[in-house]
């Protein structure tokens, strides 16, 4: 369970500094896109993932990168952005593994394994071949919404993570972020 929420962790760095230091560290990184500008006529922007198999819209513009860990053979492809307020939005595709990821139901029990970390809005739910999970995790002061994806083998994970002061602002907005999640047309 700890290597998939390091490997997060790691993607959700990159992020939100995304800087040449980040580069030459572990995993290797490979930016396609910074602060793209995507606006759909709405304000929010299409997030088309350069290498993976996604898409998302999010409300302000995005990066676009890559990563590759060397030592564990995991790719991911990651669209995300960061607000002036903090809030982190991500969406991150976790190419298949020799190692499968966390199952499902490990995943609220991990989180809520930290005593401060309240889980809930615990949700699974199954449309075709697609296994979902969403959640909402709290302590003192952030907040994270996540909502997992299997579908095919490969393991999609959108999250909002926000400090709690901006609990009212994004709830008004999760639901339009998750929902738009969409796979490429394959060609």
């Amino acid at each position: 369970m700890k290597p998939f929420f390091q490997h997060l962790r790691i993607v959700l760095i990159a992020i939100t500094v995304a800087s040449p230091a980040i580069a030459t560290a572990q995993p290797k990184l490979e930016m396609h896109r910074v602060g793209a500008k995507a606006d759909d006529g709405s304000g929010w922007h299409l997030a088309v993932s350069s290498k993976g198999s996604f898409s998302v819209l999010l409300p302000i513009p995005f990066n676009d990168f890559t990563t590759n860990d060397a030592s564990t053979g995991e790719t991911s492809h990651v669209v995300g952005a960061r607000s002036s307020e903090g809030i982190k939005f991500s969406a991150v595709e976790l190419a298949r593994a020799a190692k499968p990821p966390p199952d499902f139901d490990s995943i609220p029990k991990s989180l809520a394994a930290t005593p401060a970390n309240k889980v809930s809005d615990v949700r699974r739910s199954t449309k075709g071949e697609a296994d979902s999970l969403t959640l909402t995790m709290a302590n003192t002061t952030t907040t994270l919404y996540m909502r997992c994806i299997q579908l095919g083998g490969v393991r999609y994970v959108l999250t909002i993570e926000l400090p709690n002061a901006h609990r009212e602002l994004v709830a008004a907005n999760k639901d339009k972020f998750f929902e738009s999640f969409k796979l490429k047309a394959k060609s």
